[in-house]
């Protein structure tokens, strides 16, 4: 359903290095400059999961990319958020959790629950003995309680999903609850000693701090921000607008009771790059981050094979490479025609290098930033904070306006000299970068899907029935036609080289890793040892078994993106399997033609849907020009072609007269398909 997994494992954090929990209330997302603070918070103090808090944006299907505009900044950060239809109408909570890619490789479970509400399941190790770690699962949920002066029906309904949350979590999980929790715990006395520590900020413990400390009671959690002796600013995690005001600790992170000795620090932050009047609570933790780290994959840089030198290299490694001894089986011809191109692609080309991250943030609003992160937050500098954040608002907006102003001249350009391939380009960088499918897909019952294995397993469920239909039933239909007048003889050098030809360099390549582009520049060596494999498939009706194989992306169509229903799968194919197929069809393609209805427009060079739609157009003009009443149906079969069956259109393919050395051909092609 997706690329294939070339993940291995990898332990993300040295044993003795601390691990870095926090909580923030970033009081908005939808304001400029919040993510790009955000990012910068994060990458400065080092942190690898961050729950975040009043988030305002609430889509649990996609994941936000965010990184600082530091030009020597490599750090990306990976956001999910959590809410509800209600709170998204109303643009009021929501919930989420931002990851380090380290993070990001150990994640196991991604669980929305509504926009006060969120959790993750991350890989990771306890050393349990000297020489001996043991694995054991990260359970972090974020969450924002209500108000103190909420109504209790509110606060009430909060604590019972909190606790049927915390009641799903399995019996060796660390359990992780962090956010604004909007609870004035105080100081704990002795008695309350299994619950925190007795460094709690002073304060009068309100309605919701009971409430936290019975959650902690019931579910044995332990309050490590009241664990650790800091100054009161350090303590203190909220800033009332107010100032008659006290400042007070309402942000807390608790976790396990067994595990309270894995936080080695907590405190509060609040010199961060972020407009909030909450402090970043940062807690730091000995575990040991133990899941799959992604390899990056390498693409040959088929660009460069546009410079004639390049490619006389590329012909010149590609046919050094070739074995000069004859392949005893189609397998072995085509496993080393495959290595020779890989090989002397790279040697010629080399791999693309992803290009240098621009910010669209400029230096001038960083210095700005940095001036009000710097700010002492005493309450004789409230007018400069103010002062500064209003100039950095018109600064940001003044950079994004600058930023969009020099994409349209490049997309404007891009159109005006017919480079589509790059105006495409442009449009996807333009916006954020979204993931293809939904986070959040459901079974067939409806139920959401949180863990990630799983959700490659509902995909592979879902493609093995489309692709594996139920035979339908005998036909008595006994029609046939005479065969076509087509050459059945092997495909020649010519016929091959006009493929070659009409390849479009940019496609994407099939499993085997080969871009269109070093087919397209094999030249005549290619040429030939292309037509010499077609031949022996042609000679043995057998393919290689490679060619078998497919890589099917799901592409969203309409409705809702939780339903796998609602995808279409397209199949990348072998390009060398695509180009014999293609030489077939071009043999068919006149002989069709002549024997193709005039309706038909789907599938015909020069017709399309469009003039369908146009005949459409003008009938129903016509008709309601003389007042004539019309009838129309619309009919459109779910996967057709998908659940179609294969046994049948080999049939009905021999019954119109097509040669039946090509359905032999073709036949092969489907025999055993495997999709990754």
């Amino acid at each position: 359903m997706l690329p294939p997994n070339t993940r291995t494992e990898a332990d993300f954090l040295k044993p003795r290095a601390p691990f870095k929990l926090a909580a923030f209330n970033v009081r908005t997302f939808m304001q400029v400059g919040q993510q790009i603070g955000l990012a910068m918070s994060l990458e400065s103090l080092n942190i690898d999961v961050c729950c975040l808090s009043e988030t305002r944006i609430q889509d649990s299907g996609e994941v936000l990319q965010i990184r600082s505009p530091s030009v020597a900044s490599k750090s990306l950060f990976y956001v999910r958020l959590s809410g509800d239809p209600v709170a998204s109408s109303s643009g009021l909570a929501g919930v989420g959790v931002a990851l380090s890619a380290r993070a990001e490789a150990a994640l196991v479970d991604w669980i929305p629950i509504n926009s006060r509400l969120c959790a993750v399941r991350l890989e990771s190790s306890i050393k349990v003995r000297r020489n001996r770690r043991e694995k054991r699962c990260l359970f972090v949920i974020s969450a924002y309680a209500p108000t103190d002066c909420s109504p209790d029906a509110i606060k009430d309904e909060f604590y019972h999903q909190l606790s049927v949350l915390l009641q799903k979590v399995r019996s060796t999980d660390i359990v992780v609850l962090a956010g604004d929790l909007n609870a004035q715990v105080g100081r704990l006395g002795t008695e309350e000693s299994r619950l925190g520590g007795r460094w709690g900020l002073v304060g009068r413990r309100s309605d919701n701090g009971d409430r936290l400390l019975q959650l902690c009671t019931d579910h044995n959690l332990f309050l490590a921000s009241t664990n650790f002796r800091h100054s009161h600013r350090r303590c203190a995690t909220w800033r009332p607008p107010s100032a008659s005001q006290a400042w007070t600790q309402i942000d807390h992170i608790a976790i396990s009771y067994r595990w309270r000795g894995c936080v080695k620090d907590c405190r509060s932050f609040w010199s961060t790059y972020l407009d909030s009047d909450h402090a970043l609570v940062c807690a730091n933790l000995a575990l040991l981050f133990s899941g799959q780290r992604s390899e990056r994959h390498q693409r040959i840089d088929v660009s460069k094979l546009v410079a004639t030198s390049v490619a006389s290299k590329y012909r010149t490694e590609l046919a050094s490479r070739l074995a000069t001894t004859p392949p005893k089986s189609i397998d072995e011809h085509w496993l080393q025609l495959h290595d020779a191109m890989k090989m002397a692609g790279t040697v010629s080309c080399g791999f693309a290098k992803r290009p240098a991250f621009k910010h669209w943030v400029s230096s001038g609003s960083l210095q700005l930033i940095e001036a009000r992160r710097s700010t002492p937050g005493d309450r004789e500098f409230d007018h400069k904070r103010r002062m500064l954040r209003k100039e950095i608002g018109q600064s940001l907006r003044k950079d994004r306006e600058a930023w969009w102003s020099m994409r349209a001249n490049e997309l404007e350009a891009a159109a005006a000299s017919g480079n589509y391939r790059k105006l495409f380009q442009l449009i996807r960088a333009t916006g954020s970068k979204k993931s293809g499918v939904s986070e959040t897909i459901c079974e067939d019952d409806g139920m959401p899907i949180t863990n990630i294995h799983r959700r490659l397993g509902r995909w592979a469920e879902f493609f093995e029935g489309q692709f594996n239909w139920p035979a339908a039933p005998a036909t008595s239909v006994r029609l046939s036609c005479p065969p076509w007048p087509v050459t059945t003889d092997p495909p020649n050098e010519e016929e091959v080289r006009k493929e070659l030809q009409l390849l479009k360099r940019y496609k994407s390549p099939g499993p085997d890793d080969l871009p269109p582009a070093l087919f397209k520049d094999g030249g005549d060596f290619l040429t030939k040892e292309l037509t010499t494999l077609f031949t022996k498939v042609w000679e043995l009706e057998s393919v290689p078994t490679s060619w078998n194989e497919s890589i099917v992306v799901p592409i969203f169509k309409k409705g809702s993106r939780r339903s796998c229903n609602n995808y279409r799968g397209i199949s990348l194919l072998p390009i060398a399997s695509k180009l014999l197929a293609s030489v077939i069809l071009r043999r068919l393609f006149k002989t069709r033609e002549r024997l193709t209805r005039e309706e038909q427009a789907g599938f015909r060079s020069g017709r399309g849907c469009i003039d369908h739609i146009f005949t459409l157009r003008q009938m129903l003009e016509h008709r309601h020009t003389f007042q004539r009443p019309t009838i129309v149906v619309f009919l459109d079969i779910r996967a057709a072609f998908d659940s179609l069956d294969r046994t049948v259109l080999w049939d009905c393919l021999l019954k119109k007269g097509v040669p039946e050395k090509f359905i032999n051909i073709l036949k092969p092609y489907i025999k055993t398909p495997q999709a990754e």
